[in-house]
Order: C-alpha cells, then structure tokens, then sequence
C-alpha cells in the first residue's frame, strides 16, 4: 500500500532498521507524512503541491526552540512545502501525547509560532496540533492577549485523536487506503484503560488490516514496528498472538510476522527455552529501555543507569509500557 509521496521501499527501511532513537509518532509523520496530512489537517493537505519535495526542519526546529519546552519534545516536527499557488509554507506539527492540554497550551504554542516568524520572518508558518489523549479540546486553538479590541489573536489547528474513539469502525475503513489510520488506531487503543487480553484482541484486531488491505511487505513491516512499541503484551500474550498471526499467514500467504519476530529479537524476546536466552532476553530490553529514555529525557544519571540495569524483566517491561505517558525519568523510575 504504498503511495508516490511514501516509497515503500524508503518507509520500510526507516522504520524498520535504524535504531529506536526517536519517537514513533516522529518516525511515522516521516515515512508517511502525505497520509498524515490527509488523514488529520485536510483543508491544509489540499493547499500542499504533492509533486513538490517537501522537506523535514527538525534541526532549525532545535535551534529555534532549544531553550524552549518545545525543543525536548521528541515528536515535533517543522516541514517546509510548497502551496499549490507556488508559495513557501512551514508546517509546525505538535503532537501532545502524553497527560492533557490545559489553557495554556495555547499560549505555548504562539510562543513555537512567533520565535520561528522571529528567525523567519518570510515563511507563512501554519501552526497544526494533535492531541491524542484530550476527552475535549474546545478551549484550544485560539490564544488571545487583548483589551478594548487591541491586541493579539493568534489561531491554530487542533486534531483531536479522540473523536476517533467512538467511530473505531470508519477508522479501520480509512486504513484501505490511508495508512496512517493504522497509526492513529494504535494510538488509541494504547489510550485504553483495558485489561492484557483486550488489548491483545485490539492489537491483533489493527494487525489484522495489514493482511485484509494487502499492505506490501514493506509497509507491513514498518507499521507492525509501530503497533508492537505502542501496545505491549506480556509474554505469554505476545506469543500466543504470534502464533496466531503465523496461522492467518498461512491462509493468506503473506509473510509478516516472521520479520516481526526479528523485531522482538531486538527486544531479546528469543522464542527458545534455553537457560541463557533469558538473560539475552533482559539485555535486549534493557538496550531498548535506554535508547527510548535518550530519545525521550536525554541520558540517564550513573545511579538511574544502575538502577535500570539492575532491574528484572517485570519492571523493564512495566517501564517500558509507561514510556509515553511518563512525564520524566524520575516519574518513569519511581512510579
């Protein structure tokens, strides 16, 4: 299922092989960006010249915001494209994953929008959020500083992840040909409040679509990566899930899973039952853990390294399933 504007053969090789340093949101919005686009910002998607290069500024970005909140959140990106009419855009895409969006998150993201007109003065900056865990986001998109009519009003796009939650169906129905739909339904089943075994059935259910809609291997492959960070399963359930989806291969002759096991290979999740793959095992996730918590806090002290790596394999994976919602390392550790 690929498109012109996401080679699959490029998506497959950036989500699938380079190590887990960045955020999965990052990493998707990349590979498949046009989709993005037109899944959540439509009437900005229409504006955007598709046969025209765009093109990713996340290190102008950093250097903009740096001293900013907004230059350590890992999942924001700036994109310059080009307008139908020929004109110079810059998309600034803010994904709010983890807590909620209060009021002043509004004025937070003017502060994004006037340091970059600031640096910029010449790009026409649109200004896009998406908040994936918001039940309302009403107040947001509009931040006003103003008396007696003067002032300033500053207005930006929201998408709420959750207005999706009660049309789960059209969802999955977007996923034919939008495959960041797949994306946007494993988000919002890992926003469940539900027990192993349905979000092993949710998880199955978003996987099942790659086989349903014929995806290309290549995309399969780079979607499953992004399924299998957001919705953990214990042991047990992910083999168990595994072994299921082998069976579905077999009726529809379409070989995912065994590259997806190669990912959990990186994990050190070995299916054998030799003695020694356990502790391969533990090595694995606790590589894992700290690429993610670089990405996400920067590095570790020397006593938060120790006690990482003197961890076992219950609380590796209990950190890791709270790697997103954690809003520092010190809540991840100590929670």
């Amino acid at each position: 299922m690929s498109t012109p504007d996401t080679p699959s053969a490029n998506a497959g090789a950036s989500m699938s092989e380079r190590p887990d340093y960045d955020s999965p949101w990052k990493e998707a919005i990349g590979a498949y960006f046009e989709p993005f686009m037109r899944l959540f910002f439509e009437p900005v998607h229409a504006r955007i010249d598709w046969h025209h290069h765009h093109e990713f500024l996340d290190a102008e970005l950093l250097k903009i915001t740096g001293d900013s909140q907004l230059g350590k959140r890992f999942a924001d990106r700036l994109v310059r494209v080009r307008s139908r009419q020929g004109q110079e855009l810059w998309l600034l895409i803010h994904i709010e994953i983890q807590g909620q969006a209060d009021t002043s998150f509004n004025h937070r993201m003017f502060q994004y929008y006037y340091r970059i007109h600031d640096h910029h003065p010449e790009a026409e900056i649109v200004s896009l959020a998406v908040l994936t865990n918001q039940p309302d986001c009403s107040r947001l998109g509009r931040y006003a500083s103003e008396h007696d009519g003067y002032g300033v009003q500053f207005c930006f796009r929201v998408h709420n992840l959750q207005d999706w939650a009660i049309q789960w169906e059209p969802l999955k129905a977007q996923a034919a040909s939008n495959p960041f739909a797949v994306v946007a339904l494993a988000q919002l089943a890992a926003h469940r409040k539900a027990s192993d075994p349905e979000r092993k059935a949710s998880k199955r259910e978003i996987i099942w679509l790659l086989y349903h809609y014929h995806y290309a291997r290549e995309d399969a492959l780079a979607l499953l990566r992004f399924i299998d960070w957001m919705l953990r399963l214990p042991r047990a359930l992910e083999l168990e899930l595994r072994n299921e989806l082998i069976t579905l291969e077999e009726s529809t002759k379409m070989p995912y899973v065994m590259s997806f096991e190669q990912m959990a290979l990186e994990r050190g999740e070995k299916r054998g039952e030799k003695r020694g793959e356990e502790r391969g095992e533990k090595r694995g996730e606790t590589k894992a853990l700290l690429r993610m918590i670089q990405a996400r806090f920067g590095p570790p002290t020397p006593e938060q390294l120790q006690q990482i790596e003197s961890a076992d394999i219950p609380q590796l994976d209990t950190w890791l399933d709270r790697l997103l919602t954690a809003s520092t390392l010190e809540e991840l550790l100590d929670g």
